[in-house]
């Protein structure tokens, strides 16, 4: 196959560096939106509407990996390591028509149950939007992420998430409250996936087949990891069920903003969804010491980056709340935003960990580990949420993602022999864990100039700390070039 069709990748360390940098930075631009909005809504809308929007999004996201039998992730491994142009097209017409048929059968199923349980109706109308254009805009951009198209991808989210921002003020400012969330949502998410369908099959050839012996093998890989979503969601947003009933759809309002806020730490988790799993899978067949060598550094790097985070998270949360939120119901969320950010980061650290796994095939290991965060995080929400409400979920969260983080480490070694942990990992850890309780400390005895002069203080001693002494020689040279190169990239496109 021709290197510059579009479905073609090489790993390398151009590959590398142009998916990591072009993904970080417009999934930044593309979080930066929930900052922007934020204000507005919660001018416009009480935490009690914030909360019933934030039920509806998170029960649409349970339910794509079991409408789509978890086809648009559990099969990743199988296209990157494909290289025939003819093949790819099969088993992407495959996932697709299977989707199309398995989403019609849930929508006449929902259809049903709406006429039968008539109370619930109201909402299952907003759910099933909101999934709709979920699942058609998450196919295409499986595909092309998948092929390290994340120039196409990304521009094409960019955009979408751009146009969803303003029509979602509007509507909002027009007092559609929640409903027009969801409608902006589903049109844009609906049109812009059409403009990714285009372009792939202007590549390819489209096909009403679904291929049985491949859609046998698909099932066989995404089936067995269909747990582990179920797992991972009850983990991230089980808890917003939990506080709404012991505490009102206010809290889970009030929860909800934190969320948005804090999760700009996610458009890493994004930003390597793009190009992270491709590369793993294609790197485990192809040079396991190259891959160790590059996961090593990767996987310090980021701990150290989402600490860091973390710590400006908790230093700056009742001044972020402040100056963003409008509404005086919210502020005292703030307490929890520190909390949140590290969930957040231990999440990331997640989705490193699992390419190891998954590239080697450990489906199982990958499903024990969110069992048993899973099976932690309900309890803690049990335990904790009746008596400390916010403060309980955010705990409960955090907490059982840090241990998904420690028994898939412990994984790695045993069952994959990926022996990871580099010398410097130790340090940056209890380092920056000491950095985070003195800065909550802090926090509270500063005023807003103090704590400014404390984050550029913080972020230039951190910053210091890793040029001089954490990072080697060589690693500098090679982020020097990666900045460069993305410079002149953007010098070029200008």
């Amino acid at each position: 196959m021709k290197n510059d069709h579009l479905l073609s990748f090489e790993v390398d360390k151009r590959t590398i560096g142009k998916s990591a940098v072009s993904s970080i930075v417009f999934q930044l631009l593309t979080k930066l939106k929930g900052l922007i909005t934020m204000p507005i809504l919660t001018m416009f809308m009480a935490p009690a509407e914030l909360g019933a929007f934030n039920l509806i999004t998170v029960t649409s996201s349970m339910l794509i990996p079991i409408v789509t039998l978890n086809l648009t992730d559990g099969v990743g491994i199988l296209f990157a390591q494909e290289k025939d142009v003819t093949r790819i097209a099969n088993m992407f017409n495959t996932v697709l028509n299977v989707v199309v048929l398995l989403t019609a059968c849930f929508f006449l199923a929902a259809a049903v149950l709406g006429a039968l349980f008539t109370q619930y109706d109201g909402y299952l109308v907003w759910i099933g939007l909101l999934l709709l254009g979920n699942i058609a805009h998450k196919l295409p951009v499986f595909l092309l992420a998948t092929y390290q198209k994340s120039g196409i991808v990304l521009g094409n989210v960019f955009k979408k998430d751009m146009a969803v921002t303003l029509f979602t003020i509007l509507l909002v400012c027009y007092g559609y409250s929640y409903r027009g969330m969801v409608i902006a949502a589903f049109v844009f998410q609906m049109l812009f996936s059409l403009l990714l369908y285009r372009k792939i099959f202007s590549s390819i050839d489209y096909s009403f087949r679904i291929d049985r012996r491949l859609l046998k093998q698909f099932l066989r890989m995404s089936l067995p990891l269909l747990p582990v979503f179920f797992f991972s969601w009850i983990v991230q947003s089980s808890d917003s069920y939990f506080l709404a009933y012991f505490s009102g759809k206010e809290v889970v309002g009030k929860y909800s903003v934190i969320y948005g806020i804090s999760n700009i730490i996610l458009s890493i988790t994004f930003a390597l969804n793009f190009f992270w799993f491709p590369v793993s899978a294609r790197l485990w067949t192809e040079s396991r010491e190259k891959y160790t060598e590059v996961f090593r550094v990767i996987f310090t790097g980021m701990a150290a980056l989402l600490l860091t985070a973390v710590c400006l998270f908790e230093l700056n949360s009742a001044t972020i709340m402040e100056l963003f939120i409008r509404r005086a119901a919210y502020h005292d969320a703030h307490v929890i935003m520190g909390t949140i950010a590290f969930a957040f980061s231990m999440q990331v650290l997640i989705t490193l960990l699992t390419a190891p796994l998954y590239s080697n095939r450990n489906t199982r290991a990958i499903l024990m580990a969110y069992c048993a965060g899973g099976i932690l995080n309900t309890v803690l929400n049990v335990l904790l949420i009746p008596k400390m409400g916010i403060v309980g979920a955010a705990v409960s969260t955090a907490v059982a993602y840090l241990l998904i983080v420690m028994v898939m480490a412990v994984l790695n070694y045993r069952l994959a022999g990926f022996f990871f942990v580099d010398p410097r990992l130790k340090y940056v850890v209890v380092l920056l864990l000491a950095c985070w309780g003195l800065l909550g400390w802090a926090r509270g005895h500063l005023s807003t100039p103090g704590i400014l002069c404390t984050d550029v203080a913080f972020v230039a001693l951190v910053s210091a700390a890793a040029c001089k002494k954490g990072m080697h020689s060589g690693e500098r040279d090679y982020l020097a070039g990666l900045v460069t190169n993305f410079s002149m990239k953007q010098t070029q496109g200008a």
